[in-house]
């Protein structure tokens, strides 16, 4: 039987520690295995004490030596399974660690439930929640003041900052970007700081509404795992298959049209090099953001005018930036370029060559990739992406992202009547009907078109001549 200590912090909160019996060592001692839980804020002490019970419950059964093989077991423990045995190995790191994460969030919901209990009602009303009320996943906080300038007038690198305060660099560095930080890791900075967490930060709690395309991605990281439980002989049936989803609303993809697509190009010649070569880069190609920032000099044919994309660069929480495979073996691909590109890689090249003379032992850049920070470091997907959209709002641009460079790139060419089967190729589509589905406004626009171009073409040598004007009266009657 598990005990509870119940532990009160200075700042108001509390947390739980959960201590349970794991049987005797191989000297024989008692193995005490312990977890601490900590509740939302604001959450009732009734609350409190029934999420409290299931957490006691699912460790229980996870530190048991032998966690039942069969439908008994509960949704959290199998879903924890599923991460490592599968997820981890199976999936891309960005998929796994974004797996894990959604995870997190409906255990609470659902966690407690046996697979062999599960069912098709109990998602249903996950699904209905989900749309009603966000499954809460804790205070976030967000930095209010510039800690690099207070770093630089204590003298103290990043580096040692956080390793003084016990958070990763990862973590500090989302805190320097302004980006979401948990609690603990806050606290620990301000207290790294000696100064008050509220004049450091910025409070958010988190959305309460989840919106359509995240329930359905959280029905289909469900789904997967309840279809590895079929097919490990868990259950012998999904629950998941048969649930009723909120209708997801059709959105055109977001695009620039050829005008805007020009003043973009033209007004990128008054910002730095780096920005300037990638965005350009990025819509003269259509390439994936981890796509582009994979990119290494070795890929580049400038005699061909060819483009081989066979790496991405991407960033998740904990392991930071790694490269890793394209998205699916269709997307490593030969792209013929314009020309134009590769005039902007020579201009860009030779900036990078004169910052790496300037760096000179500080240059870090180690695997032939081309774009790079100003010491030849890696650049952080999500850095591009801020810099992108403070350059579009503040020129007047659609609300666009960098992925709607893609979208751009793709309407461009399904208008200028490029083969379906050439533009599907070029953005690494598996098939060409997804380029169908994801482009069918701009087929559609593109169609009607070919029509009028074809109309203008032949209207005239389709008039009936004035001799067989009696046919032409027969036809219309």
């Amino acid at each position: 039987m598990a005990t509870v200590i119940k532990r009160p912090k200075k700042d108001g909160s509390i947390s739980y520690l959960i201590k349970a019996s794991g049987g005797f060592g191989v000297n024989g001692e008692r193995v005490r295995p312990t977890m601490t839980w900590k509740p939302e804020k604001g959450w009732s002490e009734k609350r409190i004490e029934k999420e409290l019970q299931k957490q006691i419950v699912l460790f229980e059964e996870s530190i048991t030596h032998e966690n039942p093989h069969d439908g008994t077991v509960k949704f959290q423990v199998f879903a924890e399974q599923f991460l490592k045995d599968y997820a981890e190995s199976k999936l891309k790191n960005r998929t796994s660690h974004n797996y894990g994460v959604w995870l997190k969030r409906i255990y609470p919901a659902i966690g407690h439930i046996r697979l062999n209990n599960l069912r098709t009602g109990h998602l249903n009303a996950l699904y209905k929640q989900l749309q009603e009320v966000y499954i809460q996943t804790g205070t976030k906080y967000t930095t209010k003041i510039d800690i690099m300038a207070m770093l630089e007038k204590r003298k103290i690198s990043k580096t040692a900052f956080s390793a003084a305060a016990g958070i990763s660099k990862d973590t500090f560095n989302r805190a320097i970007d302004g980006k979401h930080i948990a609690e603990t890791s806050a606290t620990a900075i301000s207290n790294q700081l000696n100064i008050k967490i509220l004049k450091i930060f910025d409070i958010h709690e988190p959305d309460k509404m989840l919106s359509v395309s995240s329930i359905h991605t959280v029905h289909r990281i469900i789904s997967a795992v309840l279809s590895k439980a079929v097919k490990w002989g868990y259950i012998t049936f999904n629950p998941a298959v048969n649930t009723e989803l909120p209708k997801m609303n059709t959105k055109k993809a977001a695009y620039l049209d050829i005008e805007d697509a020009r003043r973009l190009l033209n007004l990128l010649h008054d910002e730095p090099i780096k920005y300037r070569a990638m965005i350009s880069l990025d819509l003269l190609t259509g390439l994936r953001r981890g796509e582009l920032l994979g990119l290494r000099w070795c890929d580049i044919d400038y005699d061909n005018e060819v483009i081989t994309v066979a790496q991405t660069s991407n960033y998740v929480t904990g392991r930071g930036i790694y490269i890793d495979t394209p998205k699916s073996e269709t997307s490593i691909r030969h792209m013929k370029v314009a020309q134009t590109a590769f005039i902007l890689l020579r201009e860009y090249k030779a900036w990078q060559d004169e910052q790496q003379k300037k760096c000179g032992d500080y240059w870090k850049q180690a695997d032939d990739r081309i774009f790079t920070g100003d010491d030849g470091s890696p650049i952080h997907p999500d850095t591009l992406t801020k810099w992108f959209k403070f350059f579009v709002r503040r020129h007047g641009f659609p609300d666009v992202t960098v992925h709607s460079l893609r979208h751009t790139y793709a309407s461009i060419m399904i208008a200028d009547g490029t083969p379906l089967v050439v533009v599907s190729n070029n953005l690494g589509h598996a098939q060409v009907s997804t380029t169908s589905d994801i482009y069918s406004h701009v087929i559609k626009s593109s169609a009607v078109k070919a029509a009028e171009s074809i109309n203008t073409k032949f209207a005239d040598v389709m008039e009936y001549p004035p001799e067989k004007k009696d046919i032409k009266e027969r036809a219309a009657m």
